[in-house]
Parts: structure tokens; C-alpha cells; sequence
């Protein structure tokens, strides 16, 4: 089981740094259209964001765990879903 979650962290971190790179590569081209720069600050909120407060706050934490995971993974998928939205308000 920890060669598959393995696998799938590393399929995730090139899935993700291709796809920003990609969308910032698209923005720069055509600074007109913000839907690729939307996308790619989504993925890095809900990615490497998410993550480090996740480690930062989580990990200080005693007896609120729990709840401070929850916040932190409810206010990164609401601004993830604020971007993809502004995205398809904008097509």
C-alpha cells in the first residue's frame, strides 16, 4: 500500500507542477485571458497551500486538531472553488 500512495504523490507532484507551468506558460502569452492563472493558483492553493498550513498549524496543535484541519481544508477548497468559478465566468 505505501508504493501505491507513493506512486500517486509523485504522479500528483508532476500532474500539478506540468499544469501550472503550463497555465502561467498560457497567461504570459495571452495576459487577456486569466482563466490559466485562475487555474493555476486553485491547484497551488489546494496543493502545496494547503499542505504547509495543514503541517504548520496541525502539527501545533493538541487537543483542536480536528478542527483546525477541517478549517484550513474548507477555506482552501472554498478559494479553489471561487477560482474555478471565475474561470467559467469568464468563457
Amino acid at each position: 500500500m505505501d508504493n501505491i500512495i507513493t506512486i500517486l504523490k509523485s504522479l500528483n507532484l508532476i500532474v500539478g507542477v506540468t499544469t501550472v507551468l503550463t497555465g502561467l506558460d498560457k497567461y504570459i502569452s495571452n495576459p487577456s485571458r486569466n482563466s490559466p492563472l485562475y487555474i493555476s493558483t486553485a491547484i497551488i492553493i489546494v496543493g502545496p497551500v494547503e499542505d504547509m498550513l495543514t503541517n504548520q498549524f496541525v502539527t501545533n496543535l493538541s487537543s483542536k486538531d480536528q478542527e483546525a484541519y477541517e478549517l484550513i481544508d474548507q477555506t482552501t477548497s472554498l478559494i479553489f472553488l471561487i477560482l474555478l468559478s471565475l474561470v467559467i465566468k469568464e468563457l
